[in-house]
Parts: C-alpha cells; structure tokens; sequence
C-alpha cells in the first residue's frame, strides 16, 4: 500500500524543487497508455509558438497520444462527486523545452467532462475539449 502523507517528502528524483505554494488540485491518473510517433522535427516545429523548443531524440520529434482515466479529480478538500470526478480523456502531445526546462506541449486534450473542460480552458488555459456526444442517432 501507498503512504500517500509522505508523497511530497521524496523528491530527490525531481529535477526542480517543488513549488512554495499550496497544491490547489487532487487527480489520479489509471490505465494509461502512452503511444508515440516519430516525425521529422520541422514538421512539428512549426506548429509550435516561436518561444517554445522543440525538444527531439536522436534528431527527431515525437507526438504522444495518451488515453487513459481520471479519478479523484477536484479542489483540494472537497469530496469527489460522482459523475463529475471521474472521466475519460485523450492527450496529443509532444516534447519541448522553455527557459532551459523540459516540458510537454499540448496540441489536444480531450475529456468526456464539460465542467473539467470548462475549468481547464478557464482557470489552466489549455486547450481543452469535449469530444462530440456519441448519443447520435444514425
């Protein structure tokens, strides 16, 4: 088992010190797949902002995607709600640095959550969205 209260303690395998404010946000992140493309680096480079670098492998750039489930999702001390706190979703992404860090750069993110979606595009600015109904009549 977990010893979930001592999770922030061990960060010798961070690259960055953690930041000096309060985590607002809970998530757990299940049965993720992470699937990978190779791509020469300037076809993905310029879909990328000027400021941002591509960050490449062996001279090449690489696009994930990564579905997988969200659980546990919400402000911090608040209970999870059902229906609201558990989801789907589907990351694109690819690897750059900025300012000398390594992150990751979201083309998409897709949750099959209206209030996740609305709080990430509003209080993260993400670009986050909600794949279209599947209650569809054919």
């Amino acid at each position: 088992m977990i010893d979930w209260s001592d999770l922030l303690n061990r960060s010798e395998h961070r690259p960055y010190p953690l930041p000096d404010r309060a985590w607002h946000m809970t998530m757990s992140w299940l049965d993720l797949l992470f699937a990978h493309w190779s791509f020469p680096a300037e076809v993905i480079r310029d879909l990328l902002p000027p400021n941002i670098t591509l960050d490449t492998y062996e001279g090449r750039a690489w696009v994930g995607v990564v579905p997988f489930r969200m659980a546990n999702v919400g402000p911090r001390g608040l209970n999870w709600l059902p229906g609201v706190s558990a989801f789907p979703e589907l990351n694109v992404r690819t690897y750059v640095v900025h300012e000398g860090k390594p992150g990751v750069w979201f083309f998409s993110l897709d949750a099959a959550n209206m209030l996740a979606v609305q709080a990430a595009r509003l209080g993260f600015h993400l670009p986050y969205y909600t794949p279209p109904s599947s209650s569809r009549s054919n």
